[in-house]
């Protein structure tokens, strides 16, 4: 096929940190999306070194109780942001929440929109985004 193609991520990038005293950003590179927000949980726990897409290649450890970004691991800039596992933890809560609260939304827009299809997307986004259903 020639002519653009469509990428397999649902929402290129995922997650950004921004450090607000030194003015570092934490952006994942291509090859990482918002439906793999669940790697940070995996980083957060200790269960593994977060990869986070090519070009920047941008790379999350957990040290102790802190969480190291480190903005590109190639470029030598030594960019690095620390944080407390509690915050990573607590900004993930407040992602996940969002991205909950847009499911929903897109099934209340779906319910005028798409008679009969509402409930088929909105369990086709929360599989794409990983969330596991709601209790």
């Amino acid at each position: 096929m020639r002519g653009p193609r469509l990428a397999p991520d649902l929402a290129p990038g995922g997650f950004r940190v921004t450090d607000g005293v030194t003015g570092a950003v934490f952006a994942p590179g291509c090859c990482n999306g918002l439906e793999e927000w669940r790697e940070w949980l995996d980083v957060a726990d200790g269960a593994a070194e977060g990869w986070f897409g090519h070009d920047p290649r941008a790379a999350a450890e957990r040290h102790g109780g802190t969480v190291r970004l480190t903005v590109d691991t190639r470029a030598g800039s030594g960019q690095v942001i620390e944080l407390p596992v509690d915050e990573l933890r607590r900004l993930l809560a407040g992602a996940e929440q969002d991205l909950r609260d847009f499911v929903r939304l897109a099934g209340c827009w779906a319910e005028r929109q798409l008679r009969g299809h509402a409930r088929a997307l909105t369990a086709a986004l929360a599989r794409a985004l990983a969330l596991e259903p709601s209790p």
